[in-house]
C-alpha cells in the first residue's frame, strides 16, 4: 500500500469541505434582464417593452432575496437598491425540497419595494416573473435570466 503524504491528505478533506459547504451552494447572485412589461390601471392593460436589468443576491440559507442594483438599459442608468425579499421556503418547489417532492425548484419570494406596494417575484429555471402591486396599478414583468 502507499504512503499518502499527510499535507497532501489533510489539502485535500479542507477542499471537500469547504467545496461541498452547503451554504457556498446556496448563495448566488442573479442577473434578469427585463423583456416585456404589463400596466393594469382603471381596468385597462398596456404593454411596454422592458426597460430594466435587475441584479440579486441570494442567499437560500437565510431565506433570503435582495435586488443590489436596478440598470435602466435605456437610460444608461444604475441605480443602487437594498429591497429585501423573503424566500416562501414552505412550497414544495423551495430549492432546498424540490427533489424530496420530484418538482421542478422555483423560487419565489415577497418583498416591498417601496412605501406602498409589494411584489411578488417568481424564479424558475432562466426565467423571472414579477408582479407588484402599487394602490392604483398592477405591474406584471417577464425577465430572461442572464446570470
Amino acid at each position: 500500500m502507499r504512503k499518502i503524504n499527510k499535507k497532501v491528505l489533510f489539502s485535500l478533506v479542507c477542499a471537500f469541505f469547504i467545496f461541498s459547504s452547503p451554504a457556498r451552494a446556496a448563495v448566488a447572485t442573479i442577473v434578469a434582464h427585463e423583456e416585456a412589461k404589463y400596466f393594469l390601471r382603471d381596468g385597462q392593460m398596456e404593454k411596454f417593452e422592458g426597460q430594466y436589468e435587475y441584479t440579486y443576491s441570494l442567499d437560500l440559507e437565510k431565506s433570503q432575496l435582495v435586488r443590489t442594483r436596478i440598470y435602466d438599459y435605456q437610460t444608461k442608468k444604475i441605480t443602487p437598491d437594498d429591497t429585501v425579499y423573503q424566500i416562501q421556503t414552505q412550497l414544495h418547489s423551495d430549492p432546498l425540497q424540490a427533489d424530496r417532492y420530484g418538482v421542478t425548484p422555483s423560487i419565489r419570494a415577497y418583498g416591498q419595494p417601496d412605501a406602498d406596494s409589494a411584489e411578488l417575484l417568481v424564479i424558475k429555471g432562466d426565467e423571472v416573473q414579477s408582479t407588484l402591486s402599487a394602490p392604483r396599478s398592477l405591474v406584471i414583468s417577464y425577465l430572461k435570466r442572464l446570470k
